[in-house]
């Protein structure tokens, strides 16, 4: 199966930045790599640690992600925007949802303003 960007899918197993394991999770689809038949996605994890969202909590790259109708999240939610995950395609189990347009295009701001931070603070040492 093909998954857009935007989809929400549950992802058996992947890798974080620091090279650790993670399992069972679900993802934002943010982007894809493909030729003929996609081999990788590349996303955001989203958890429902709701208390963690850059309103609530130190972590401002946390966007709240409400459940409706569309993305079917089971509880209100965040989409961590401040690392992309690699998701080979063979651990992608099922798409839950997906996100809309508005939510998407705020999650890659609250990215792009990540990296921008990174690069200030790479300038400043």
């Amino acid at each position: 199966m093909k998954y857009e960007i935007g989809d929400i899918v549950f992802v058996s197993k992947y890798k974080y930045g620091d090279g650790d394991n993670g399992q069972n999770h679900l993802f934002v689809i943010i982007d894809e790599e493909d030729n003929l038949v996609p081999a990788e996605y590349f996303g955001f994890i989203v958890s429902s640690r709701i208390e963690k969202s850059k309103e609530n909590s130190k972590f401002k790259y946390n966007e709240a992600l409400r459940k409706d109708k569309n993305n079917k999240l089971n509880t209100d939610s965040i989409v961590k925007c401040d690392q992309i995950y690699k998701i080979p395609a063979k651990n992608i189990q099922f798409k839950i949802g997906q996100v809309d347009i508005d939510d998407f295009n705020r999650f890659m701001e609250a990215y792009n303003s990540y990296l921008q931070q990174v690069e200030k603070e790479l300038q400043d040492t």
